[in-house]
């Protein structure tokens, strides 16, 4: 089960940046938009505890893609010995993987919106290092 929960929050979490670079582009409040899009099918746990965190570009650790690289080697694995195809899981654990190389390791796993950001040209910095 905590494999599967890692892969439902890592592919959330990716999703989630994904989504604030996009409604950043188009000139739309994340913060508002988010707000609303609690409240519908997109609603999550997630959303809830990493929205405004993400928006704000706070990544002071919480769970760091350190940890999450880790626990997505362990789905893969997983999922190889079930035969099991997670083509959206394969894909957050190599946005994970990124965030880490790219010097986000020890910051929260929200910090994909900085690789996110970085993919769509958008980047604002260097990685930044805890408690700065």
């Amino acid at each position: 089960m905590k494999a599967a929960n890692q892969l439902i929050v890592a592919g959330t979490i990716g999703r989630v940046a994904e989504a604030i670079v996009f409604l950043e582009a188009h000139g739309v409040s994340a913060t508002t938009a988010l707000e609303v899009l609690r409240g519908g099918l997109a609603g999550s746990t997630v959303l809830d505890r990493k929205g405004a965190t993400v928006v704000a570009r706070d990544f002071k650790p919480g769970f760091r893609p350190e940890l999450h690289h880790k626990d997505m080697g362990i789905v893969a694995d997983a999922a190889r010995e079930a035969g099991v195809a997670i083509l959206l899981g394969s894909r957050a654990a190599q946005l994970v993987a990124c965030a880490q190389a790219r010097g986000d390791a020890a910051l929260d796993h929200s910090a994909l919106l900085r690789l996110a950001l970085d993919l769509s040209g958008r980047g604002e910095a260097p990685p930044a290092r805890p408690g700065e």
